[in-house]
């Protein structure tokens, strides 16, 4: 999921759409995003998410060497972070964002 082309209802999943800091002198690096953590939440209240090309094509030369340095510790800490979403349950009394 890429933050650029992002569009919710902001009354069913609002809440759940928060970003990670990133930038200079932050740890993750575009990563913010895709860790959101709302997919846990939509899948949680049986909320579709849908996926396609976007409405606004963002095309945007850029150098593949500098986003792996920006990107290289996201790598392994997804390794770490996939397992903890994939056995997240939530309780059945949580029943909004």
């Amino acid at each position: 999921m890429c933050a650029m082309n992002l569009a919710f209802n902001r009354e069913l999943i609002g809440p759940a759409i928060y970003f990670a800091l990133m930038g200079n002198g932050q740890p993750i690096g575009r990563y913010d995003d895709m860790w959101a953590g709302w997919y846990v939440v939509c899948d949680h209240l049986n909320l579709g998410v849908k996926t396609g090309l976007p409405y606004v094509w963002h095309n945007k030369a850029s150098n593949p060497f500098v986003n792996l340095k920006k990107e290289y510790n996201g790598l392994f800490w997804q390794e770490e972070i996939i397992p903890f979403f994939q056995s997240l349950v939530l309780p059945k009394e949580c029943t909004t964002a």
